[in-house]
């Protein structure tokens, strides 16, 4: 872990998050929808994982379109349903998660 940059770090564990929350989803309602959503958006957020120290910018620019679709369907999940848990918790970390790749693509383009 020492060896990972922060973005990677955090990068990984929002994609153990979804991948969590999908599993969790199907436990708890049966969701299969979930469980395929936060195992398709856990694997694209891995693989932006092992791209950004070799391609940041493309890696940043799949990790800000991830993180948005999560935020934009979590986000209005949270406000029809007013639970903190899963949905307000995954669309605060997919807000934080969208500037912090917004962040990595003004810098790799201007390094």
């Amino acid at each position: 872990m020492s060896g990972m940059s922060m973005s990677q770090k955090l990068t990984l564990g929002y994609a153990a998050l979804v991948g969590v929350g999908g599993v969790m989803g199907y436990v708890k309602r049966g969701s299969q929808v979930s469980l395929a959503a936060g195992g398709i958006s856990a694997t694209l957020l891995y693989y932006v994982y092992t791209q950004l120290p070799v391609r940041p910018a493309f890696a940043s620019s799949l990790g800000l379109g991830i993180s948005a679709a999560l935020l934009t369907v979590m986000a209005s999940r949270f406000k029809k349903s007013g639970k903190i848990f899963p949905a307000g918790v995954v669309s605060l970390v997919s807000l934080v998660m969208v500037g912090g790749y917004f962040h990595g693509i003004l810098r790799s383009t201007h390094a």
